[in-house]
């Protein structure tokens, strides 16, 4: 088993937990907060839209595109479904002062099987840097057949102010390399979160928070643990990675599939100990962060779980106590990422497991004035 690496200084031992109650949903109140308008659409025509962040000026929200793959080259993924490469995915901008997006970088690397498409999945911003993270759903004979220009995919990597692509820590060549959750050789990264020297990276193929070098170097901080539900073991999955208010940082599960409701669970983690579950009672959780004043905001995939014919999701705030509220549920199609404008306004991507049919959305949760 390849060991675990403390990432940070041994100070970051010494960081006091966010209190979060590990309250069931069906005791936290699902209750609506005041204050909060319905959501409306600010961008469409998006490509498979997934995380998001604010640039170092806090002036405009990054969205990334997975974008919709390509008819060739194709090569088999996990599972052997064919994936299917095309230089698609993007970063685009979004001006609130203005109301206009607009793309900053296109021509990346993205890939479409029988069901999603997968390439950028997350974007953060270090120093005026901004970081990426991309998928693949599959393995090095996945990337090696869908030739060279695939290089960026199941790797952390830094968009330039040009709009290139340079891939800096190779996940998948770490997972091919030790594949610490033995259930299959598989590269599918979807959070990223920075730190000194490199990112964070939350693998939910390979089950695992991995730390990614500006130099390059990959190496395992935890391993995130199956659960066992009645007879049947779960994986964890996790989909995003952030840091708390307390320095920490926070884990969301999406769980394995078919969906089980209710069983994921957020995990706060300090590199260089055990991770532990801080709040359980969620459903396919797809991102999470914090909102200005230190509450943690959870967004589902679908309220009802992904194989469910009712796409609706939801966006939860957890408060100090535990308890919970409903910030928005109408309006939220497969919604896939969540972030905190500086003025308090939550933005969502939205309709974010689209085939490629430029229906994905922007969507802005006015915050309580």
């Amino acid at each position: 088993m390849f060991q675990r690496a403390t990432v940070l200084t041994a100070a970051a031992a010494l960081l006091v937990p966010v209190v979060v109650a590990a309250v069931p949903a069906s005791a936290a109140g699902d209750r609506h907060g005041p204050g909060r308008t319905a959501v409306e659409v600010v961008a469409s025509g998006l490509d498979t839209p997934r995380g998001l962040t604010w640039d170092a000026w806090g002036n405009r929200v990054l969205v990334t595109e997975a974008g919709r793959g390509g008819p060739a080259p194709c090569a088999p993924g996990v599972g052997d479904y064919p994936a299917c490469f095309g230089l698609t995915g993007a970063v685009t901008a979004y001006s609130p002062r203005s109301g206009r997006a607009t793309r900053i970088a296109e021509g990346l690397p993205s890939v479409i099987n029988e069901f999603s498409v997968l390439g950028l999945h997350d974007v953060a911003v270090d120093r005026g840097r901004v970081l990426v993270v991309f998928g693949l759903g599959g393995r090095m004979s996945t990337r090696d057949g869908l030739g060279a220009e695939a290089r960026g995919l199941g790797q952390t990597g830094v968009v330039t102010p040009g709009g290139d692509l340079v891939p800096r820590g190779d996940l998948l060549a770490f997972e091919q390399t030790h594949n610490p959750h033995k259930a299959d050789v598989n590269t599918n990264a979807y959070g990223i979160v920075p730190v000194p020297g490199g990112a964070l990276v939350a693998e939910a193929g390979g089950n695992n928070i991995l730390f990614a070098g500006d130099d390059g170097t990959v190496r395992m901080v935890a391993l995130l643990p199956d659960q066992v539900i009645g007879d049947t073991v779960v994986e964890s999955v996790p989909s995003a990675i952030t840091r708390g208010p307390d320095g920490a940082f926070y884990i969301s599960e999406y769980s394995g599939e078919p969906t089980r409701i209710g069983a994921a669970r957020v995990w706060r983690l300090v590199p260089g100990r055990t991770p532990t579950v801080v709040a359980r009672g969620f459903t396919g959780i797809i991102d999470m962060t914090f909102d200005n004043r230190g509450r943690m905001l959870i967004l589902e995939l679908a309220e009802k779980g992904f194989d469910s014919p009712d796409r609706t999701g939801r966006l939860i705030r957890v408060e100090r106590d535990g308890t919970r509220t409903v910030l928005a549920r109408e309006g939220l199609e497969h919604p896939g990422g969540v972030a905190v404008a500086p003025n308090g306004d939550i933005y969502l991507t939205n309709r974010t497991t689209g085939m490629g049919d430029n229906s994905g959305q922007l969507l802005r949760l006015r915050a309580t004035r």
